[in-house]
């Protein structure tokens, strides 16, 4: 790479970045400005470390107990950890 090449690389590095750093910054600054958002209230507390008062967690909750008391009805087996299960979900949900 001759001399003048290297100024006209050099020129052309500085040009571009002269050009994309002030667009970039005005494209940041647009995604920026997040949508209206919305009330606490209407959330999940996802990151509580608090579980079981979250809807999301008892619904799971109640879903996997009644999964294995079929299991326990359909093959008689772990009928033993449905009725603990059943038992611990109750206490939870008061």
């Amino acid at each position: 790479m001759t001399r003048g090449e290297a100024v006209r690389l050099a020129g052309a590095l500085l040009l571009g970045a002269g050009v994309a750093l002030p667009a970039g910054m005005w494209l940041a600054h647009d995604a920026q400005r997040a949508p209206a958002r919305q009330a606490a209230a209407d959330r999940r507390a996802m990151f509580s470390p608090d579980v079981r008062g979250d809807p999301y967690v008892r619904e799971q909750f109640r879903s996997q107990v009644e999964a294995l008391e079929g299991y326990c009805r359909d093959s008689g087996a772990m009928c033993a950890e449905a009725k603990a299960a059943r038992i611990r979900y109750e206490e939870l949900a008061q």
